[in-house]
């Protein structure tokens, strides 16, 4: 998925890759997507820097999808709280809180994942691509040529 974020991917192709990854009933991917989105939400906010503002930030970094009805609009905002949760050392409760949703978690968190990381290439004027490289260092991946 980072690979495909660097390469300037859609939405739907990111989804896609992370899809892959998902296998029901045995393992699904989101803790390390939100994982990701979380090494997002630290680039976006370095030491010193300014909160990110919550407000609008779906409609301003994910224009791209429509968030319909009260679940979808609770799901993924579930999916951003979580990841300003992990960032700031505290693990949510996953299971208890998502693991019953029709739309399975990992797929909001693949929405959190550009959300923040377009956001951070924002406040540090660098592509996305330059996100999505720190993103994988960090974690010590490579990303696909």
């Amino acid at each position: 998925m980072l690979s495909g974020l660097a390469a300037g991917d859609d939405v739907s192709d990111l989804m896609a890759a992370a899809a892959a990854s998902h296998v029901p009933g045995w393992f699904t991917p989101d803790v390390a997507l939100l994982e990701l989105a979380a090494t997002a939400l630290d680039v976006a906010s370095p030491p010193g820097a300014g909160p990110l503002a919550y407000e609008g930030l779906r409609e301003r970094y994910l224009p791209e999808v429509t968030f319909r009805g009260r679940v979808e609009h609770r799901n993924s905002q579930y999916a951003l709280y979580a990841t300003a949760c992990m960032r700031g050392g505290l693990q949510p409760d996953l299971l208890s809180d998502a693991g019953w949703w029709q739309t399975p978690l990992w797929q909001y968190a693949v929405f959190a994942v550009v959300i923040y990381s377009r956001a951070a290439a924002e406040r540090l004027t660098v592509l996305v691509e330059e996100i999505a490289r720190r993103i994988a260092a960090r974690h010590g991946l490579e990303l696909a040529a």
